[in-house]
């Protein structure tokens, strides 16, 4: 199975599981393929710019190593992306997680997140 994370489970996963639930872990490790959207990056950069997150790493050495470690790739906001990101009912006012959804609904993909607002898009989540 294959399976997008967002930016909370990404930070889990390279902070050694934190809030990863057994059954996502168990998910994370035997899963075909995992992906992030690249929305994710630019939302872990800002973090750690403005000193709300601590992730013992520049975001770029950071999210390298969760590629190296599980295969992780990258999938960037393409314009059917965008579209659909914008056009979703507002059940969700962030951005990046807009994106988030609209990348998982496009490629068909569960989302790995501690977001309980993702699945009234339906979009099928894990945490």
């Amino acid at each position: 199975m294959n399976y997008l994370l967002d930016t909370c489970a990404l930070l889990w996963l390279g902070m050694g599981g934190g809030d990863l639930s057994p059954e996502a872990k168990r998910r994370i490790e035997t899963a075909a393929n995992l992906f992030h959207s690249s929305i994710s990056a630019w939302e872990l950069a800002r973090l750690v710019k403005e000193g709300k997150i601590e992730i013992g790493a520049e975001p770029d050495v950071f999210l390298s190593d969760l590629a190296d470690q599980y295969g992780l790739v990258s999938i960037p906001p393409t314009d059917d992306i965008a579209i659909r990101a914008a056009q979703l009912p507002d059940f969700h006012k962030d951005p990046a997680d807009r994106i988030i959804i609209a990348t998982a609904l496009a490629q068909n993909l569960p989302v790995v997140t501690g977001d309980g607002r993702f699945p009234q898009y339906g979009v099928r989540t894990f945490s």
